[in-house]
């Protein structure tokens, strides 16, 4: 559930100044535009029109969608976010009962530090709080592609414009990036957050506080503290953790008793908190659940996929593919989870600025195939058009016998798909993945350092 203030990731963006020094070496072998010959790397020329044909299409099926169920645009959690916020100025207790008067629904579900963030809302009314969660959600989106397109060298003149745009269009329609957007959910927020961190130049001191501060609102980003430290950035990492302790210092000084609740009590474990029903989890742990197996076993895979993602992670970042790398980790983090919804999934989003970037700057057929399938297997297609709010996603499809428990559980084998495919391409020696390295002969070793183009 989420933090509505657009300035957060803004706030923690570097200065302008290291933004440019950031550009102005290449440093990845596939993820950047090199320079050769006194030229650099364009966007294919089509995408100038297409890229914002595809937005507008895009917009449009949002905005029928919208005016045709109304439901759908009731943003519910940013409502329940906004109830724990007034529960923290009323004085009264965080956890004991829900937005709608229940004890078993629409209950706050996150960190005391969380509803300490959430106050502001409740100086406005469900309403202004709706508006404001329609459109900061959506901008959130926004800059976290532009975010990694700059990361990648994109510029205007090679064709920016177009190719966010094409992007856009595509990721608003992915199931748990819609999803989130109709509920108002802060995945968009905490996406945005740790790509400013991630991608942020090494030399830049704030590099951590904002994966700290998420960590502190929600637990699943803890998994990208795991990965700095893994990949050597232990200032940053270490200015995570920091800020995460101190996340939770704040929580038990202003709210003892919920934080006692929280942490000592571990309430955080309790699913029964976060919905009545266990069995529509998304992650390893939901799968199990549904099949009837052990849930031991279930939570030793879910240990084994977070390993076995943070490795392929650490050797996509040494290569420089730090999109890939975000990707892996955050669906890491929805996959290994106790319980996840499929909004949580909004990992998709790196992979396809990834994709896109290989197939439209780069050039690789297979990568420009493989984006448009992904796009539209895993769009929010309606698989019902009855009801207030209809069904949509492939998760919803419901064929019939053991089916019906797998489906649940797709993104889990997306992941896994994803960890094999990259663990094959990136081993690849020397591979595609030089190939930029030797077209411009000139780019020195030293330059090709894992992080940001010029300081990480």
């Amino acid at each position: 559930m989420g933090q509505l203030s657009v300035p957060v990731p803004l706030l923690l963006t570097p200065p302008a100044g290291e933004l440019r020094d950031a550009r102005a070496v290449p440093n990845s072998i596939d993820e950047t535009t090199i320079a050769a010959g006194g030229s650099t790397r364009r966007v294919a020329g089509w995408i100038a029109w297409g890229g914002p044909l595809v937005l507008v299409i895009a917009l449009l099926l949002h905005a029928v969608v919208f005016i045709h169920w109304p439901t759908y645009a009731l943003q519910i959690d940013v409502l329940v976010y906004r109830f724990g916020g007034t529960r923290v100025l009323d004085g009264l207790d965080l956890y004991s009962i829900g937005r709608n008067g229940e004890i078993d629904d629409l209950l706050f579900t996150y960190t005391p530090f969380a509803a300490l963030v959430f106050t502001p809302l409740a100086f406005i009314t469900d309403f202004t709080a709706q508006v404001l969660s329609l459109v900061v959600f959506p901008a959130l989106l926004v800059y976290s592609v532009w975010r990694m397109l700059r990361w990648l060298n994109i510029s205007v003149k090679a064709g920016l414009w177009g190719l966010l745009a094409l992007l856009i269009g595509l990721v608003s329609w992915l199931e748990p990036v819609r999803l989130s957007i109709q509920l108002g959910q802060i995945n968009l927020l905490i996406l945005a957050v740790v790509v400013t961190d991630i991608l942020a130049p090494k030399r830049w001191r704030l590099a951590g506080v904002g994966i700290g501060i998420v960590a502190g609102i929600k637990l699943t980003p803890m998994i990208f503290i795991v990965f700095l430290f893994v990949v050597g950035r232990i200032r940053a990492a270490v200015v995570a953790t920091v800020t995460l302790i101190v996340t939770i210092g704040l929580g038990f000084i202003f709210l003892p008793s919920a934080s006692h609740y929280y942490w000592v009590d571990r309430s955080f474990e309790k699913i029964s908190r976060i919905t009545r029903d266990p069995t529509a989890s998304t992650s390893i742990s939901g799968l199990f659940l549904r099949l009837n197996l052990s849930a031991g076993t279930a939570t030793a895979l879910s240990v084994l996929v977070i390993v076995v993602s943070l490795v392929v992670a650490t050797v996509a970042y040494r290569r420089n593919q730090l999109l890939l790398a975000i990707s892996i980790v955050g669906m890491a983090s929805a996959a290994a989870s106790p319980f996840s919804w499929s909004h949580h999934w909004v990992w998709f989003v790196p992979l396809v600025v990834h994709l896109g970037y290989r197939g439209y700057v780069l050039g690789k057929r297979a990568s420009v195939v493989t984006m448009w399938v992904f796009c539209v297997v895993f769009a929010a297609w309606f698989t019902s058009l009855s009801g207030k709010t209809p069904d949509s996603g492939a998760l919803t499809l419901r064929p019939g016998g053991v089916l019906n428990d797998v489906i649940p559980s797709l993104y889990v084998f997306v992941h896994l798909g994803v960890l094999v495919t990259s663990w094959i391409w990136l081993r690849r020696d020397p591979g595609e993945a030089n190939e930029a390295v030797r077209k411009d002969e000139s780019v020195r070793a030293d330059e090709l350092t894992p992080a940001t183009p010029a300081h990480n």
